[in-house]
């Protein structure tokens, strides 16, 4: 391993998610296989606890009873989603609460045939639910709207815009997933073999994909860590606060709610 000096045991990895469920967008029964496999990693995992304040070395949040809840944290990693681009308020439009403009079926700004929004920036409604601000709804719309302008110059009828699902794939950690193709859902190493097929099947050229395939087989069975994530500065606020504190304090401290 390359950071020997570390003791694993010592870590306290916590996830706080703000729903009833991780991973909402999938069906419940992956949701519940994903929470199930990062716990078997040893990550905590709380459920409706909706934080509420991000402070030095310190989370507040408020879990599913109603009370604050305060836990100590050299290092918090914030995955709320990406925010859209301010464009879509200063168009005027009718926007969710996230603003993502609501478009028509033709990805419109509605009553402006001429306006196009697509990817993060828009929010269209398909069956019951609006389609996931993710990479392969923004490619399936932009080629949708290239196809539009072009019946438009050939005098054309538009067609509405329909996203095919080719399915979902979360990975969460060495041979864990979850994945739903159609209705076929799977959870494990199967899940997590398929979707490293799928990255490497999309990987342009034959000898790109037996290099990155060679890649991951050898740092699969030695263990190798070869990706670095630098997220600011080096500076660890919460590891200073934490160290100033009794041993005692640095487990969890429970704040009275309303």
């Amino acid at each position: 391993m390359e950071f020997r000096a570390i003791d694993p045991s010592r870590a306290r990895v916590t996830l706080l998610e703000g729903g009833p469920r991780v991973l909402a967008a999938y069906p419940p029964d992956l949701s519940e296989k994903a929470e199930q496999q990062l716990r078997d990693l040893g990550v905590e995992v709380h459920t409706n606890a909706m934080v509420t304040q991000l402070s030095p070395g310190k989370v507040t949040f408020k879990n599913k009873s109603g009370e604050f809840e305060t836990i100590n944290s050299v290092v918090t990693l914030w995955g709320a989603g990406v925010k859209p681009s301010p464009l879509g308020r200063a168009l005027g439009a009718e926007t969710d609460r996230t603003g993502r403009v609501l478009v028509d079926e033709f990805a419109n700004f509605p009553g402006h045939r001429e306006v196009f929004v697509i990817g993060d920036l828009a929010a269209f409604k398909q069956g019951d639910g609006y389609l996931a601000g993710v990479a392969p709804v923004a490619i399936q719309m932009g080629k949708y709207v290239a196809t539009a302008i072009r019946r438009d110059v050939e005098k054309q009828r538009r067609k509405p815009f329909h996203y095919f699902d080719k399915g979902t794939m979360a990975t969460i950690g060495r041979s864990k997933a979850i994945a739903q193709i159609g209705k076929l859902h799977l959870s494990g190493f199967l899940a997590w073999a398929a979707w490293l097929f799928v990255h490497i099947l999309f990987l342009i050229g034959f000898r790109n994909r037996l290099a990155v395939l060679t890649e991951w087989i050898w740092a699969y069975f030695t263990f190798q860590r070869g990706a670095r994530l630098i997220t600011g500065s080096q500076e660890l606020i919460g590891w200073r606060e934490a160290e100033q504190q009794p041993v005692s304090e640095q487990k969890r401290e429970r704040v009275a709610g309303d």
